[in-house]
C-alpha cells in the first residue's frame, strides 16, 4: 500500500522526520518470498524487514541515480550513491507498476522535485516526474492559455478595476453622511449622498454582472480549448503511453485537472491581481487618513506571509499525494464499470467494492492531510486579523472620545481596514487553489509536452500500396531488453494470403501491431513495397491496412455508424454492401431499428459473433490493400464461421491478407503458413508441407483435432 502518512511498521525515525510514502514488497532482498517495506520519508529512503527486524536506509543527498529494473520474474530498485551501488528492494512482477511509481517518487525526492526540506534548507521544485515540466514554468504556461482571449481578459480586468474603484467610494461617502449630513442636520446633502450611494451600488451590480459573465465565458472557452488539445494529443500518442499510465489517469487529467485550471485562470488570476492592487490603493488611503491606526492594521501582515511560507513548504507533497490517490480511484472505475459483466460473472462484486472502498479511504486520508495542513495555517491568520481589527476599534475609539478624530472618520477607517484585510485573506486563501492549479498544470503540461514514441518522419511518403510486406531482422519487446519477437525475417508478396499460427503468447498479434506502427521495432525494419514503414505517413499506412481484432471494439452509436467508422462519408449502399460481405446483413435487419439500432456501450447489446461480423464489415468498407484478421472468426459458431470464411475468400482476392488463427482450419488454404513460437519464426510453408515435417505445426494440428474429437465424444455421452 502506498502513500500512508504514518507507518504501522516499527522503524526508527529521526527527530522531526516525517513518513511520506510506504510501499510493501512481496520479496526479500535475497529473492525469497516474504515481506519488506520501502518507506520514503522527507529525508531518506528506508527498507525494513518486519520478520527479521532489519533496517537499511540511504539519505537523499547521497543518491546520485535511481535505477529501476524489470526482469523476467521479478524487479528491483537500485540506487547509485557517492561511492557504491546499493540494491534497495526487490519485488515480483505483480508489484512492478507500484514500484515503478516508487522509483519515480524516490528520484523526485532525491533531487528535491517534491519540494521537501533537506537538512533544514528549502529545495526548489524543479520537475515533477519523468518527462515532466519545471514548476517555475507552469505558471507562465497557464497564463499563456489566456493569450487567444486577451480581449475577454481586458474586459474582465477593466470591470474588476471598476468594481474595486466603486467599492472604495462608500466608506468615504459614509464619513460625509455621518459627519456633514447627520451631525450637521444637512437634509439636502443627505438626499444627495443617498442618491449617490444608490448609484454606486447599482454601478457595482452592473459591473459585477458583466465581470461574472465575462469570466465564466472566458473559463468555458479556455477549458474547451485545453480539453480539445489534450484529447487530440492523447490520440496522437503511442499505445505504450496508455499501457504505462493507464486510461484512468489520462481521463483524470482531461476532466478534473482542466476544471481546476479553469477556476484559477479565470477567478484566481483576477483575484490575485486585483488583491495586490487593492492592497496598494487601500494602504495609501488608510495611511493618509491616520498613520497611527494604520500601523495597527499592518500587524497581521507579517504573520500572514510567515504562515504562507511555512504552508508552501509542505503543500506540494500533500497535493501531489492527493492527486495520485484520486487518479487511482479513477483508474479503478475505468477498469470495473466497463467490465461489469466480468465482475458479475465471477461474483466479485464484494471484492471490487472492498478494493474501491480501500482506495476511497486513501483519498479521504490524503484529502484530510490537506485539510489539516490548511487548518493549521488559515484559521490562525484569520484570528490574528480579527484581533488587529478589535485593537483598531479600541485605540480609534479612544481618539474619538478624546476628540482627535470624528466618529465618521473612524467608521470610514474601519471600513477601509476591512477592505484592506480582504485582499490579504484572499491572497492567503488563494494559496490552496493556486497549489492545486499548479499541480494540475504540471500534470496537464506533462501530458501535452510528451512526445509520441512512434513519430512520423518529416519527409514521410503517401502512396498507394501494392501490398508487398517484408520483415528484416526484427526484434521487439514491450519492456527494454525483454524481447517478445526475435530475429523475425518474413516476406509476403502482394495479394498473398498468409496464416500466422502458434501457441498463445508466441507473438502473433505483436507482429501486426508492428506492421501498423502502434510500436516501432527495437532492431531491424519493416518494409511495404520496399519502403521502410517509418518513411510512410501514418495516415496513409493505417488507411490502407484494415484490421479485425480478436476482441472487437465497438463504440456507442448505431450499427451503421460503427460499420462506417473508417469511412464516415460512406453511402448507405456501401454500408449495406460491406455488411452483406461480412454476412452481417441478415441479423442486422432483424434488429429493432435495423442499421439504426444502437449497439450499446462497447457493443453490449450484441452477441460476440454479431460484434465480430460488424467489425469485419468495418474493415471491408475501407477497401484496404492489406487486410489483417486477428482471430477474426474466434467468436462465432461453426456455421457462421463457414459463412464468413466464404465471404472472406471473395474479399481477399487481389489483396494481401494476414490471418492470425487459433483454429488451424482457418488457414489450411493459405498461400503460406508461418509458425511462431516464443517470439521466433520456427516454420514456414503450406499446410501439407508443414504436416509432413512433423514439427510444431503438426503437433498443434494433432492436438487441436484430438481436442475436437474428445469434445464430440463428450457430447455423445451427454446424450
Amino acid at each position: 500500500m502506498e502513500g500512508d502518512s504514518e507507518s504501522s511498521i516499527e522503524i526508527k525515525l529521526r527527530k522531526g522526520e516525517e513518513v511520506l510514502f510506504r510501499f510493501e514488497s512481496d520479496l526479500t532482498s535475497d529473492g525469497r518470498f516474504g515481506k519488506e517495506v520501502l518507506v520514503l520519508t522527507d529525508r531518506r529512503a528506508i527498507v525494513f524487514n518486519p520478520d527479521r527486524g532489519k533496517e537499511k536506509s540511504c539519505w537523499y543527498d547521497e543518491i546520485r541515480e535511481v535505477r529501476f529494473y524489470d526482469y523476467l520474474g521479478c524487479g528491483e530498485i537500485e540506487v547509485v550513491l557517492r561511492n557504491r551501488v546499493v540494491s534497495l528492494i526487490r519485488f515480483s512482477r505483480s508489484k512492478a507498476t507500484l514500484f515503478r511509481k516508487a522509483a519515480r517518487l524516490l528520484e523526485e525526492l532525491s533531487v528535491g522535485r517534491l519540494g521537501v526540506e533537506r537538512n533544514g534548507e528549502r529545495v526548489e521544485v524543479e520537475e515533477e516526474e519523468e518527462g515532466g515540466v519545471e514548476v517555475r514554468k507552469v505558471l507562465p504556461k497557464l497564463v499563456g492559455l489566456l493569450k487567444p482571449y486577451w480581449y475577454l481578459c481586458a474586459v474582465a480586468f477593466l470591470t474588476a478595476l471598476g468594481i474595486v474603484a466603486v467599492n472604495l467610494t462608500p466608506p468615504y461617502l459614509m464619513r460625509l453622511l455621518i459627519d456633514e449630513a447627520l451631525e450637521a442636520g444637512n437634509i439636502g446633502l443627505l438626499v444627495k449622498l443617498t442618491v449617490l450611494l444608490i448609484v454606486v451600488y447599482a454601478s457595482n451590480t452592473v459591473l459585477s454582472i458583466v465581470n461574472s459573465y465575462t469570466l465564466n465565458y472566458l473559463g468555458e472557452r479556455v477549458v474547451f480549448d485545453l480539453r480539445r488539445r489534450l484529447y487530440d494529443h492523447v490520440q496522437k500518442l503511442s499505445l505504450s503511453f496508455i499501457d504505462k499510465y493507464g486510461s484512468g489517469r489520462v481521463i483524470s487529467r482531461i476532466s478534473d485537472d482542466t476544471f481546476r485550471i479553469r477556476w484559477f485562470l479565470t477567478w484566481g488570476i483576477q483575484s490575485l491581481v486585483i488583491s495586490v492592487l487593492q492592497l496598494i490603493g487601500i494602504g495609501i488611503i488608510i495611511f493618509s487618513m491616520n498613520t497611527y491606526l494604520a500601523l495597527f492594521s499592518l500587524l497581521p501582515v507579517p504573520a500572514v506571509f510567515i504562515g504562507l511560507r511555512a504552508y508552501r513548504k509542505k503543500a506540494w507533497v500533500y497535493y501531489h499525494r492527493a492527486w495520485r490517490k484520486w487518479a487511482d480511484v479513477s483508474e479503478k472505475l475505468v477498469d470495473t464499470i466497463p467490465g461489469a459483466i466480468v465482475v458479475k460473472a465471477f461474483s466479485q462484486e464484494e471484492r471490487e467494492t472492498r478494493v474501491f472502498v480501500d482506495r476511497l479511504k486513501e483519498v479521504v486520508s490524503a484529502n484530510l492531510d490537506v485539510v489539516k495542513l490548511n487548518l493549521r495555517t488559515f484559521p490562525v491568520m484569520g484570528l490574528i486579523t480579527s484581533i488587529s481589527a478589535v485593537l483598531v476599534w479600541y485605540f480609534g475609539g479612544l481618539k474619538v472620545i478624546a476628540g482627535e478624530i470624528t466618529l465618521g472618520t473612524l467608521t470610514a477607517f474601519v471600513s477601509y481596514m476591512w477592505q484592506f484585510y480582504g485582499p490579504i485573506n484572499t491572497l492567503s486563501y488563494l494559496m490552496e487553489p493556486l497549489q492545486t492549479a499548479l499541480t494540475s498544470g504540471e500534470r496537464v503540461f506533462e501530458l501535452l509536452d510528451r512526445e509520441p514514441e512512434v513519430k512520423e518522419d518529416e519527409k514521410a511518403a503517401d502512396f498507394e500500396f501494392k501490398g508487398a510486406i517484408k520483415f528484416e531482422n526484427v526484434y521487439f519487446g514491450y519492456e527494454p531488453c525483454v524481447y517478445v519477437l526475435q530475429d523475425i525475417n518474413l516476406e509476403i508478396k502482394p495479394g498473398e494470403v498468409v496464416g500466422i499460427v502458434g501457441p498463445s503468447g508466441s507473438g502473433k498479434t505483436t507482429l501486426t501491431k508492428l506492421l501498423l506502427r502502434f510500436y516501432d521495432p527495437d532492431k531491424g525494419r519493416i518494409l511495404i513495397d520496399g519502403v521502410d514503414i517509418r518513411k510512410i505517413k501514418l495516415s496513409s499506412l493505417r488507411r490502407q491496412i484494415g484490421i479485425v481484432l480478436q476482441d472487437p471494439v465497438l463504440f456507442s452509436g448505431t450499427v451503421a455508424e460503427n460499420i462506417a467508422y473508417g469511412k464516415p462519408e460512406a453511402e448507405p449502399e456501401e454500408i449495406v454492401a460491406a455488411a452483406k460481405a461480412a454476412h452481417a446483413h441478415d441479423f442486422i435487419m432483424r434488429l429493432p431499428a435495423a442499421y439504426d439500432t444502437n449497439v450499446g456501450e462497447r457493443g453490449s447489446r450484441l452477441s460476440g459473433g454479431e460484434r465480430q461480423r460488424i467489425a469485419i464489415a468495418r474493415a471491408i468498407i475501407t477497401d484496404p490493400k492489406i487486410l489483417i484478421l486477428d482471430e477474426a472468426t474466434s467468436s462465432v459458431d461453426t456455421i457462421t464461421e463457414r459463412e464468413i470464411q466464404a465471404a472472406l475468400n471473395n474479399l481477399i482476392k487481389n489483396r494481401t491478407t494476414i490471418v492470425i488463427a487459433h483454429r488451424l482450419s482457418t488457414v489450411m488454404n493459405a498461400d503460406k503458413i508461418v509458425v511462431v513460437d516464443k517470439g521466433r519464426i520456427v516454420e514456414v510453408g503450406k499446410h501439407d508441407e508443414l504436416l509432413k515435417r512433423n514439427g510444431l505445426y503438426k503437433r498443434l494440428w494433432d492436438a487441436q483435432f484430438a481436442e475436437e474429437r474428445e469434445a464430440v465424444k463428450a457430447k455423445i455421452r451427454l446424450r
